[in-house]
């Protein structure tokens, strides 16, 4: 396959989730790294398989149990039980170095975020951050407000971290 289709494939590829009520953490790291993953800790595991069948979502988890089902198409059982640790591990074991979207999914929600201007969330910001930021992104589904606040660079040298660990691996 020559480097131009190959890069295509991997630009058209939509890797999608759904996780196990016991990857609760990992769900946030997926979705702050741009991955469409669904998740709930209320999941019985037929519910699970369903979503995974219907929306064509690879199941994530820490049980076996429910990857032998005859129903589950794609699922993958993460040997670490770090949170850090399985998300390179899903990353490495899907290849999707070059599919990571950083901070572009709600980590509550998993909805979109977009750039939103500061005069349309004022009136959800506390005084402290009004005063202090004027960049704001919004989730286009719960309408969660997101800003580059003091947790913003320990995220993003977290993140590139990860992208030269996987780089090296």
């Amino acid at each position: 396959m020559d480097t131009k289709i190959k890069k295509q494939a991997e630009f058209l590829r939509d890797t999608k989730f759904v996780n196990d009520v016991h990857l609760g953490k990992l769900t946030r790291l997926l979705r702050m790294t741009g991955f469409d993953t669904v998740y709930r800790n209320d999941l019985e595991d037929d519910e699970i398989i369903r979503i995974a069948v219907e929306e064509q979502r690879i199941i994530l988890t820490r049980d076996l149990g429910i990857l032998k089902n005859k129903k589950v198409q794609k699922g993958y059982f993460l040997r670490s039980q770090q949170p850090k640790e399985q998300l390179r591990e899903v990353i490495l074991r899907f290849q999707l170095q070059n599919n990571m979207k950083f901070l572009s999914r709600c980590i509550i929600c998993n909805g979109t975020i977009e750039k939103t201007d500061k005069s349309s969330v004022e009136s959800c910001l506390k005084p402290g951050t009004q005063k202090h930021f004027n960049d704001f992104f919004r989730c286009k589904d719960c309408g969660k407000v997101y800003w580059e606040g003091s947790h913003f660079n320990k995220m993003m040298m977290f993140f590139q971290n990860l992208e030269n660990e996987l780089e090296r691996s």
